[in-house]
């Protein structure tokens, strides 16, 4: 089974639970397994592609490792310094612990930012726009008329980019040139922007879209079994994780 068939609006309720439920431990083994977990689960079960995987995480990996070394050298009460951690040996052993809870904390933040990525990413790369917008009709109750105008604005950007290329070239052809953030070129392209979206609001008038009435759906989004199942393992994960941890003395 493939994470793109998941229902959106249950991924995005069990990331954004889980990422809560994260937030209130403080377990870096806990925060490890999760980023491997979804890291797995988009290469052996998703069709995201592996340029696009490492794109996205290569930021994260760059912002979790700023997190570390600001969390190692300049913790709150830290006397540590950076040439005194190369001879930790002849350091005093208060000093010394307080090094290492240092330590500790940075790996603890560093790991906590990985383990959000990692979530991120996952639905980023395996949610669709279209799916997501029906299933918060369909799950969510979303109003037909905020989830169709979404869609309309979402399919028009496309046309904008295209638009946007083409204004910049009229310019260069009459010898204008024009920086990537003129305001020329924006206010035209923002203008015939105007228009598409006043034509789409008159198209969908003229076929009788009306949000109070009740409507038929070509597609409806259900929760399916395996929707459960990923909540349940990956909430219950966590949860779990949490509570064996905690009984557990000098837990990492």
């Amino acid at each position: 089974m493939k994470a793109e068939k998941l229902n959106p609006s249950v991924t995005m309720g069990t990331i954004l639970a889980g990422a809560i439920a994260l937030s209130f431990q403080y377990y870096i083994t806990i925060n490890v397994v999760v980023f491997l977990g979804f890291m797995l689960a988009l290469l052996f079960f998703s069709d995201a592609k592996k340029k696009s995987i490492l794109a996205l995480l290569l930021p994260a990996i760059f912002a979790a490792l700023g997190l570390f070394f600001m969390g190692l050298y300049y913790a709150r009460g830290s006397s540590v310094t950076a040439e005194e951690m190369e001879n930790v040996s002849n350091l005093p052993y208060a000093v010394r612990a307080a090094a290492s809870a240092n330590f500790r904390t940075a790996l603890q933040l560093a790991t906590r930012l990985l383990a959000f990525a990692g979530m991120g990413i996952f639905f980023g790369l395996t949610t669709d726009g279209e799916r997501l917008v029906f299933s918060l009709m369909h799950q969510c109750h979303l109003s037909p008329k905020f989830a169709y105008g979404t869609l309309a604005a979402v399919n028009l950007i496309p046309n904008m980019v295209k638009e946007y290329s083409q204004v910049r070239t009229a310019f260069e052809m009459r010898g204008l040139h024009v920086g990537p953030l003129s305001t020329k070129v924006m206010f035209t392209m923002l203008v015939n922007s105007i228009r598409w979206s006043e034509s789409v609001a008159m198209a969908m008038e003229s076929k009788g879209f009306c949000s109070d009435e009740p409507r038929t759906y070509h597609y409806t989004m259900r929760v399916k079994w395996y929707d459960i199942l990923f909540a349940v393992v990956v909430l219950g994960g966590i949860i779990i994780g949490t509570i064996v941890l905690t009984n557990i003395p000098g837990s990492f």
